[in-house]
């Protein structure tokens, strides 16, 4: 008689990946980063968030419509079939919209991003509220209430620290 595999518990902490050149302009997603509410990674280019779909799943994915390499709305159907093909239909991917996008250029915008495949276009500056209501879930504290304090202090330290650094680094070289 075999026991049975325990099933995969989904993460209270989302995973995000920004696809864009302009780290700075996601300023409070770094501070989300900072304080353990999410798991954050930057990407200046298509080339690069594909390789890192290849080996990674995320919650959501935000792209910004000019990447060094690629149009966003290009990217998001590449990365949809990735998706798909990996079995990560779930996740969501947003194209974000400059924050000026009003009236008829914002629908323009929302028409581009939803034919591209895209499930939502965010405006910048991008909020955690944002993300909970692309994900359609709301945030969970970063605690982990099934583990012992020690072990729960020591899972969270560490990401969210090296996160952080990282962040911290390439802000400085923007800056």
């Amino acid at each position: 008689m075999s026991t049975p595999r325990p099933q995969p518990v989904e993460s209270a902490v989302p995973s995000v990946v920004v696809v864009d050149p302009r780290f700075d302009a996601y300023k409070s997603l770094a501070a989300s980063a900072r304080l353990g509410k999410i798991t954050l990674h930057f990407r200046p280019s298509g080339a690069e968030a594909l390789q890192l779909a290849r080996r990674l799943r995320v919650d959501a994915w935000l792209i910004a419509p000019e990447l060094d390499d690629i149009s966003g709305h290009d990217l998001v159907p590449l990365l949809q079939s990735q998706l798909a093909a990996k079995g990560h239909g779930d996740t969501k991917v947003a194209v974000v919209a400059e924050p000026a996008a009003g009236g008829s250029l914002r629908s323009q915008a929302e028409s581009e991003a939803h034919a591209a495949g895209a499930d939502s276009l965010l405006s910048r500056p991008i909020t955690f509220q944002d993300l909970e209501d692309l994900l359609g879930r709301p945030a969970v504290e970063p605690a982990q209430a099934s583990l012992p304090a020690h072990s729960a202090q020591s899972l969270l330290t560490l990401p969210v620290g090296v996160g952080a650094a990282a962040i911290a680094i390439v802000l400085l070289i923007m800056g």
